[in-house]
């Protein structure tokens, strides 16, 4: 301020060359004024004064320019920020929801495999458990001892007859036992595939509960990081709101100081005038 100062020269309206940034200059030409004021130099005091008033003026814009600049500058960190974040928070959801799913078929794929061997290795088990031919009926085996007995009386018409009988009652004994054999094999791999459906449906009904809880989750959060985007915001706008206030109340206030010292450099002024005629005329 004082190498500013040191370099101030007389422009050809007399007032101080800039040399120094606006503040200092305005510092020089107040100085300048008072000066001119005390030298009698009214009219030079007074282009100081309005070159004054131009160049607060022009301060003053160009602080609330600065100001509103910063504020712009701030408000666009905080979208960019909050735009940052929002686009973090979607990307971790995102893998983390895949993740999910990913990991959801894998075990169900899983789950359907097991089935295939399960069933496969039940029908296997049920087929070589259960006998293919039926056990003879106690008619059956009476009928046989009766063609034995027959055949060693040598009565081989009646032997032959019975051996005919016993020849359809072992068909009509096998139909009914292969139906019967069927329909159990049937019905207990229907069991079994109705558990297994039970089972992946209870499955699926899991992995939907899963993704449904993590949607809410994520929509829970999303409106968390929204409201906080909205309080940072709104408590920014308040700060900003809070700032330019005191800087125009600080603005009015230097205004009002500056025009109270015009005042009295007018009264103290108006003073040595009327001082100057009483003793011109007490001369």
């Amino acid at each position: 301020m004082n190498n500013s100062r040191s370099t101030a020269r007389k422009g050809t309206n007399n007032l101080p060359v800039q040399t120094g940034d606006i503040e200092e200059y305005i510092q020089i030409l107040y100085e300048h004024q008072k000066s001119c004021e005390k030298a009698g130099k009214y009219l030079e005091a007074d282009q100081a004064k309005k070159r004054l008033a131009e160049l607060k003026k022009e301060l003053d814009q160009k602080n609330k320019y600065e100001v509103k600049d910063r504020h712009t500058n701030e408000k666009q960190e905080i979208e960019k920020a909050h735009l940052d974040e929002f686009n973090q928070f979607n990307e971790f959801w995102d893998q983390k929801m895949a993740e999910f799913d990913q990991e959801a078929q894998r075990v169900k794929e899983q789950v359907l495999q097991r089935h295939d061997e399960e069933l496969k290795q039940f029908t296997d088990e049920l087929e070589n458990s259960i006998p293919v031919k039926p056990k003879d009926s106690a008619e059956l085996l009476s009928l046989r001892k009766t063609e034995e007995s027959l055949a060693r009386q040598e009565n081989y018409q009646e032997a032959h007859l019975t051996q005919q009988r016993i020849l359809a009652m072992e068909r009509d004994e096998y139909e009914k036992w292969n139906a019967s054999r069927t329909s159990k094999i049937r019905n207990l791999i229907s069991q079994l595939k109705l558990k297994q459906t039970n089972e992946l449906a209870a499955l699926q009904q899991r992995i939907i509960s899963g993704q449904e809880e993590q949607r809410k989750i994520r929509s829970q959060e999303l409106e968390k990081l929204l409201q906080k985007y909205q309080n940072v915001r709104k408590e920014l706008t308040s700060q900003q709101n809070q700032e330019i206030t005191r800087l125009d109340k600080t603005m009015k206030n230097q205004s009002i100081m500056q025009q109270s010292r015009m005042n009295s450099s007018k009264m103290m002024s108006s003073s040595m005038k009327k001082g100057d005629e009483e003793n011109y005329y007490i001369k």
